[in-house]
């Protein structure tokens, strides 16, 4: 099953040529969420064939116009697409004030429920839930109220093996109690353990991103053993400085998230513009954490159920 991210924007602060800022598409069993929307976004939808109207929800890391300029944009757009199904907008506190000012300035007529949801919490909560991937925010540390997300793959229940309901001819209720993942006291008085009854259940994937923020080590406990981490890089190393000042990390501060969070694969972006190649970011994160790829516009991770990621 489906579990991937395509990267719209890489730009930090602004769109330069035909790059934007930050904007990515979160795949999960073919329904999409979009985390942050930067300015130009609709375009990258139409370049790279995402059908906006299977988005379910929007989640908005802060309140920063690289993140969410391009928010207006896309809900208004729908009228344009009959869009009937409600949609999420989640992010901090203020992002229900600036969607809703955005529209009524603007005279522009939704045809569908928004649901907003506004975070002001300390440490790691659930934000949402739909029967295919749950999603947790916690804070981030950055100049104003910022938040990352980490996205769990929900995975069904046990799966039985047809041929176990036969050969010990299991009732309903005991086929269910096997699918929670119980044992199963016979009534001869025999003990059948659940593995021996169930296929393997699947390891549940899973996806962080880390937006806006200084190096901080306090986002570990949350975003420990993810598959894939996505973490802003806005400076390569001898910017220390400028992004301790600016609350912004440096790819060696990346790099050293990845690596005491023991992550799958770390993804650099939000770069800063002054940067025309960024192949030295991938060149300084290496020497930090060895899985490290570069956000591209267009490109799309995917992560595999055995944890092997193809690009």
């Amino acid at each position: 099953m489906t579990f991937n991210i395509t990267i719209l924007g890489t730009n930090a602060a602004l769109p330069v040529r035909d790059s934007i800022t930050s904007a990515q598409i979160v795949n999960v069993h073919d329904q999409l969420y979009v985390v942050d929307c930067g300015e130009g976004m609709q375009s990258k939808l139409q370049k790279y064939r995402i059908k906006r109207n299977r988005i379910q929800a929007v989640f908005i890391s802060h309140l920063h116009g690289d993140h969410v300029f391009g928010l207006p944009g896309l809900l208004t757009s729908y009228a344009h697409f009959q869009r009937k199904n409600p949609i999420f907008i989640i992010g901090p506190k203020g992002i229900r004030e600036f969607v809703e000012t955005c529209l009524r300035l603007s005279q522009s007529y939704i045809d569908f429920e928004v649901h907003f949801r506004e975070m002001e919490h300390k440490g790691s909560v659930l934000i949402y839930e739909d029967g295919k991937v749950k999603v947790s925010a916690f804070p981030l540390h950055h100049r104003i109220s910022t938040y990352g997300f980490r996205f769990d793959e929900m995975t069904s229940g046990y799966n039985i093996k047809p041929e176990k309901i036969k050969e010990l001819g299991l009732t309903t209720d005991q086929i269910k109690a096997v699918k929670r993942g119980d044992n199963l006291l016979m009534a001869d008085g025999k003990m059948i353990l659940n593995e021996e009854m169930v296929y393997k259940k699947t390891k549940s994937r899973s996806y962080v991103y880390c937006s806006d923020t200084a190096y901080d080590e306090r986002v570990v406990e949350y975003i420990r053993n993810a598959d894939v981490l996505y973490h802003e890089a806005t400076y390569l190393s001898d910017m220390v400085v400028q992004a301790k000042e600016r609350k912004h990390s440096t790819v060696q501060d990346a790099a050293k998230i990845a690596t005491l969070a023991g992550v799958g694969k770390l993804v650099l972006g939000h770069f800063s513009t002054r940067y025309l190649n960024r192949e030295d970011f991938l060149i300084q994160g290496k020497l930090e954490f060895n899985e490290v790829i570069l956000a591209e516009e267009g490109k799309v991770i995917e992560i595999h159920l055995e944890k092997n990621l193809k690009l």
